[in-house]
């Protein structure tokens, strides 16, 4: 289950500090402004802000029983701060770690291509810290940019994908391409829940997809972000930064752009009311992420477009139902079909 922690709080009429999540055990005591001042008050990067005299929560994504992500305010000696807050069920110290080693290598604050910078990680509060980005995203560029601010924030963000899958550190687990089929084997069965169309297309696409399996030749193995989506990049004047690095791993590099080019198809149905409203961009993506690293993975992007489709059609059917589900889950079967067809 994942939704807006703010709507969740403003339609059941409750107060942060009264927030449960049984499986983030932590969540309440991190939701202490006291708590969290003593925190911040240790952080690097943070002496200059003084004594922390207040602090005020806005949240943005909670995973429920899984982690919990909030944008915090403080006021200060000198001044109103901010940071990004990162709660979890279960110690994520890897996290920090990899953020780190890749701001500490590449990605730190005066690469074009670059991360948040970590901060810290509690281990008793399975709490991390990073900076507060104050950018664009790439979301709402291509919601509401024109064609220009579109094709760019695209171009740049294949840029930082290209620059990613070249320098970053393998950190990850490798994620075993035979072991996702049996997930989606899972995820195909789970439909049968739904019946009709839903549930036969399902069973039809990971008909289509264990076929062409067979069919995928072998790759390169790469860093991975794990959920590369224009949700998750930011443009910060000239330089390029992605956030969640919560599903890191390390495997084809095919599947990073494959699933970048999905959601932005997820936001155009879900969003423009056309699956294809955001298609020039999405083939700037492409063309971009080629020329700079080369065609390699034109191969293998198929299957893993049709895969990103079901794993988001199930994402859609069963863990956040919004409005229209239906039709937008029925439009990612059908294009995972499409895709496999061509």
């Amino acid at each position: 289950m994942s939704q807006s922690l703010e709507a969740y709080v403003n339609t059941r009429g409750v107060d942060m500090s009264s927030l449960v999540d049984e499986g983030i055990t932590t969540l309440q005591e991190v939701l202490n402004p006291a708590v969290l001042g003593r925190q911040v008050s240790t952080l690097p990067g943070c002496a200059s802000w003084g004594t922390v005299h207040e602090a005020s929560f806005r949240p943005l994504k909670w995973h429920k029983g899984k982690r919990c992500t909030l944008e915090v305010s403080f006021r200060t000696d000198n001044g109103p701060c901010q940071l990004i807050a990162k709660v979890y069920a279960k110690d994520r110290t890897d996290v920090h770690q990899t953020m780190d080693k890749m701001w500490r290598g590449q990605f730190h604050q005066s690469a074009q291509f670059s991360i948040p910078r970590p901060l810290a990680y509690v281990p008793s509060l399975r709490l991390h810290f990073e900076e507060k980005l104050a950018g664009k995203n790439a979301k709402e560029i291509f919601l509401t940019g024109d064609e220009k601010e579109q094709m760019e924030a695209a171009e740049r963000s294949a840029h930082w994908l290209a620059h990613f899958h070249q320098w970053a550190p393998r950190t990850g687990e490798f994620s075993s391409p035979k072991a996702g089929l049996a997930r989606m084997e899972r995820w195909a069965l789970r439909f049968c829940e739904l019946g009709g169309a839903l549930s036969e297309n399902a069973q039809l696409l990971f008909k289509r997809l264990r076929a062409t399996f067979l069919e995928v030749g072998p790759a390169e193995i790469c860093a991975g972000h794990g959920s590369f989506s224009p949700d998750h990049v930011f443009l910060v004047g000239d330089r390029v930064l992605t956030i969640d690095w919560d599903g890191f791993d390390a495997g084809d590099p095919a599947r990073d752009v494959a699933r970048f080019a999905v959601t932005m198809q997820r936001l155009a149905v879900g969003r423009m009311g056309s699956i294809t409203a955001l298609d020039s961009p999405a083939h700037a993506f492409l063309d971009a992420y080629i020329k700079t690293r080369g065609s390699a993975i034109l191969p293998r992007l198929p299957y893993y477009r049709a895969a990103t489709c079901l794993k988001l059609a199930k994402y859609g059917a069963f863990h956040h139902r919004v409005s229209r589900w239906e039709e937008k889950v029925g439009a990612m079967l059908l294009e995972g079909l499409r895709v496999l067809e061509n």
